[in-house]
């Protein structure tokens, strides 16, 4: 593995305010979510919603958000179903934002000349810009630990979690993150001129959500939600036997690794535009 360091430094630099914004709005609804929490238990509107959720058709209609009155009353149930639609949804489109930007910027703006004119392999570029997109994935995984854990502990009240499942939870988040970073990268390369992917991943993240939600809510189209990676994260967190699944790992790091490999196989085949 080749990195140039200038490189790489370079690239924090230019994504540094990028990865604030994002990184700081979803710590911020994290922790604004689980403060609605403390209401939501303090004001007895778990209660008050007792008869609402026995009624059949909200009955299916939670089940299809993996969630029931059981888990809502539970800390870290309540942050697995409430705020992980913000993270999966907002993490996964900073992920491909990010992945898209990196690789086909200097294409889009017109600087690739210069920069291939540098005594650096287009290997050294494609490591280079890889390391610093992990490395904001991996800092933006850090903030969600942390800001979902200082949540949890100032506003879960009387309830109890086991950091563990919290712990695997997270990481489900981070690999979930990487898969659509993966998916990115590769189509950055497949759409001339570098031009934004915007339009293309909010069909991806919100398609591949949409299909998850279907494919729980109707028996028929359950086999279609593995064609979305969302179906690949567990929520069961208050399973006693809730645990990294070795098949789940293997799935979103599998299509990562294919996805990066291609990356670099098209990258340096691709004629650059300048």
């Amino acid at each position: 593995m080749m990195i140039n360091t200038n490189l790489y430094f370079n690239e924090l630099k230019r994504y540094r305010n990028f990865f604030l914004a994002w990184s700081i709005s979803i710590s911020i609804l994290i922790v604004m979510e689980l403060a609605f929490y403390h209401i939501f238990m303090n004001e007895d509107l778990a209660k008050m919603m007792a008869t609402f959720f026995e009624n059949p058709f909200m009955k299916n209609m939670m089940t299809v958000f993996g969630t029931n009155l059981d888990v809502l009353t539970n800390a870290l149930g309540y942050y697995a179903t409430r705020s992980a639609i913000y993270i999966m949804l907002l993490g996964t489109f900073f992920s491909i934002m990010l992945a898209g930007r990196i690789l086909a910027r200097e294409e889009h703006e017109k600087t690739a000349e210069f920069l291939l004119a540098k005594p650096v392999t287009r290997l050294e570029i494609v490591w280079s810009k890889l390391a610093a997109f992990f490395t904001y994935l991996f800092l933006l995984s850090v903030m969600i630990l942390v800001s979902g854990s200082i949540g949890l502990e100032i506003f879960k009240g009387e309830s109890e979690y086991r950091l563990g499942a919290f712990v695997i939870h997270s990481f489900y988040f981070f690999l979930l993150m990487l898969t659509f970073g993966a998916m990115g990268l590769f189509l950055s390369l497949l759409i001339k001129r570098g031009r934004p992917i915007t339009s293309v991943s909010i069909g991806l993240i919100f398609g591949g959500y949409l299909i998850d939600l279907l494919s729980k809510a109707t028996r028929p189209a359950s086999k279609f939600g593995y064609i979305s990676p969302f179906k690949f994260m567990d929520s069961g967190v208050l399973r006693p036997d809730y645990s990294l699944e070795w098949w789940r790992v293997l799935y979103f790091l599998g299509i990562s690794i294919v996805l990066i490999a291609l990356t670099f196989i098209v990258y340096r085949k691709k004629d650059i535009l300048v």
